[in-house]
């Protein structure tokens, strides 16, 4: 019979009491001890609380008197009529120092925005906006709100914007348009100038507008306008030919007529002769070519001629020696 073990497993009528990894048998590997949820007596709810703590920088804390069961969603907590605020993916439409961490938040950052309509506050019927931020380096709220009648935005809360030249350029030239207004309005010469000034600036713009029509119109049916240039050029010259013939008589109008076919006469006559002059040019030239490569056929002849008869001289010569070699050693 084989020895009973030191440590028996545990029946299932006495389960074990605790849950860490000294509780358990011996026969139990530790491995599988840790992988089970709570083995180191933390639950599997306050193990994911803390990871989520852990990744957001923001730990959860269950009171002891917590009680799942008095918890109520948000929809229920907000007021009613309350319309839920629309989140938009937006950018920075200004340069922006954070005033909770001091760091800038420059223009055309991307950033996750809530938006909300403000109520009783709209100009000209355009309505007023605020836009909800969090800082990219803090994660500090701000708040800003367009503003219609600058067409610009307006820093409200958690930071404020850096200096802006165009800014503070656009606010001088409303103020001096408005004085201007004002002292037009209190003195009535003024008015009259300023009056006939403005009459003359909408004459200028009314021509300039005018001329920018035009010339469009222009581009635009080009090929028509060349047609219509060419037709007018045709025109006016027929019209002096018309005139022509109304101040000469028909004496004059048969010498004018002839002069003029002698002038297209002596024009072709000219052509033809350079294009002859030409011809004579390419055929000389063509001429010399060939006597050039007949002149190189007959020396090539020659050469070959003398080298054949050289070598049949040479050839002679040689049977010549071998015979009297021969006769020579008969005797």
């Amino acid at each position: 019979s084989s020895p009973a073990p030191s440590n028996p497993p545990p029946s299932r009528a006495e389960p074990a009491t605790s849950c860490s990894p000294s509780a358990h048998p011996s026969w139990v590997p530790a491995s599988l001890v840790a992988a089970m949820p709570g083995a180191d007596g933390m639950s599997t709810k306050f193990m994911k609380s803390a990871f989520v703590g852990w990744t957001f920088t923001a730990g959860l804390y269950y009171p002891p008197d917590f009680d799942s069961t008095k918890l109520m969603p948000l929809k229920m907590l907000r007021p009613k009529g309350q319309v839920q605020a629309m989140n938009i993916r937006m950018m920075f439409p200004f340069t922006m120092i954070c005033d909770a961490c001091g760091e800038y938040n420059y223009t055309g950052t991307k950033f996750t925005a809530r938006v909300e309509d403000i109520k009783h506050e709209m100009y000209l019927g355009i309505k007023v906006y605020r836009f909800y931020g969090r800082c990219k380096h803090c994660w500090a709220e701000f708040t800003f709100k367009t503003d219609p009648k600058n067409s610009d935005y307006t820093m409200e809360s958690g930071g404020k914007r850096t200096y802006e030249a165009w800014k503070d350029a656009d606010m001088m030239e409303s103020q001096l348009k408005a004085e201007k207004e004002r002292e037009a309005e209190m003195d009535q010469m003024k008015a009259l100038e300023q009056k006939s000034v403005d009459v003359q600036a909408e004459i200028q713009r009314i021509e300039d507008l005018d001329a920018i029509r035009t010339m469009n119109k222009r581009l635009g049916a080009r090929d028509q306008t060349i047609e219509d240039a060419l037709a007018f050029l045709f025109k006016k010259a027929e019209k002096e030919d018309k005139e022509d013939k109304a101040y000469l008589g028909e004496e004059d109008l048969g010498e004018l007529e002839d002069f003029k076919q002698a002038q297209e006469e002596r024009r072709i006559k000219s052509l033809d002769d350079a294009v002859d002059g030409d011809n004579e040019d390419v055929a000389s030239l063509m001429s010399g070519s060939t006597a050039a490569s007949s002149s190189s056929s007959s020396s090539s002849g020659a050469v070959a001629a003398a080298n054949a008869s050289a070598g049949e001289g040479i050839e002679g010569a040689g049977l010549e020696g071998k015979a009297k070699g021969l006769a020579a050693g008969s005797a």
